[in-house]
């Protein structure tokens, strides 16, 4: 008799158990579709590529946001200090390709600034090959009441940027562009 290998797996048990992954099961379906399958395992390949690129254009942009007028804050493991720093270089290769600053004025003026952004799409996504940017008191902690946001540390002049693999000048002169007309 020949033997055949399968790949079918069950999930059984009580339903206490089982809850943690219910709503992975509900979202992410019970199999990955094979072009979805094929599609992610050709990207993988080149994550390595991609991310150092992200690294080193979100680290261009994260300095010169840090030397901007219109900029307060800067939230970027890149531009750690002290024992943040020796803290970061313990933990990581790269900085990631992910960065939020505070626009120094209201939150209208963040606002206005992502409106005038051009190569930045305005999206809650993150770490795609294209560069987006949010407010995340209106996308992602817009649930929160504001003394939980303010907390947290998150205003309403904050903007979310997850960097992709555009040239980091086009970027930086996007984002100059957009905060010289607030």
């Amino acid at each position: 008799m020949e033997s055949v290998e399968t790949t079918d797996m069950a999930v059984v048990g009580p339903s206490s158990l089982l809850a943690p992954i219910a709503v992975w099961r509900k979202n992410l379906g019970q199999t990955i579709a094979p072009e979805t399958a094929s599609l992610l395992a050709r990207s993988l390949r080149t994550l390595v590529v991609r991310v150092r690129a992200q690294n080193t254009t979100a680290t261009a942009i994260a300095r010169h946001l840090a030397g901007h007028p219109r900029v307060s804050t800067v939230h970027y493991p890149g531009l750690a200090t002290g024992a943040k720093a020796r803290l970061v270089a313990t933990q990581m290769r790269g900085h990631g390709g992910m960065l939020s600053f505070t626009v120094d004025g209201p939150g209208a003026d963040a606002t206005a600034a992502v409106d005038r952004l051009q190569l930045f799409s305005i999206a809650p996504s993150l770490g795609g090959v294209e560069s987006l940017a949010t407010q995340p008191v209106t996308t992602t902690h817009h649930g929160l009441n504001p003394q939980e946001r303010t907390r947290r540390g998150i205003t309403d002049s904050m903007i979310r940027l997850s960097v992709g693999l555009e040239d980091s000048e086009d970027l930086v002169a996007d984002l100059d562009q957009a905060l010289s007309k607030i």
